[in-house]
């Protein structure tokens, strides 16, 4: 073995030992403690924030921006489904056989729907904010109805 070997082999040694030495170091110096939780603690109590005086609170804008939220979820849920299940009809038709469906004429139908739906949210909204005393509230309400 050369001279050079003999130098470099005690130095590859070392590695090992000082990457040991400094992850005990870190590990000893800052130990992980869990902060103490008392032993009749629980998951955090929603229904204190939600109560009927918090609702009243906000006012007649929320409540009717929860209201129509929660009537457009549904709304929206029971179109999906039953669009859903026409479009599933149509798929198991053409694969049948029983019916030819030109799809192309579908996204023309369908881009023209949009556009009219944007257009008429547009002018809901600017309703909305023209004839509630507080919008925000409204779509506070609006939001909190389409959540639950």
């Amino acid at each position: 073995m050369s001279h050079h070997t003999m130098l470099y082999r005690p130095a590859a040694g070392w590695l090992p030992a000082l990457s040991v030495w400094i992850f005990s170091t870190v590990v000893h110096a800052a130990p992980a403690v869990a902060p103490p939780v008392p032993a009749n603690a629980g998951p955090p109590d929603a229904g204190g924030l939600f109560s009927e005086a918090f609702f009243l609170k906000l006012g007649f804008s929320f409540m009717i921006g929860l209201a129509m939220g929660f009537a457009l979820k549904v709304a929206f849920k029971i179109a999906l489904l039953v669009m859903g299940l026409i479009l599933l009809a149509l798929f198991l038709l053409q694969y049948h056989g029983v019916i030819d469906v030109d799809w192309s004429g579908f996204e023309v139908h369908y881009d023209t729907w949009i556009d009219w739906l944007g257009a008429h949210a547009g002018v809901f909204f600017g309703f909305v904010g023209d004839n509630l005393t507080s919008a925000a509230s409204f779509l506070a309400g609006l939001a909190l109805g389409f959540k639950y």
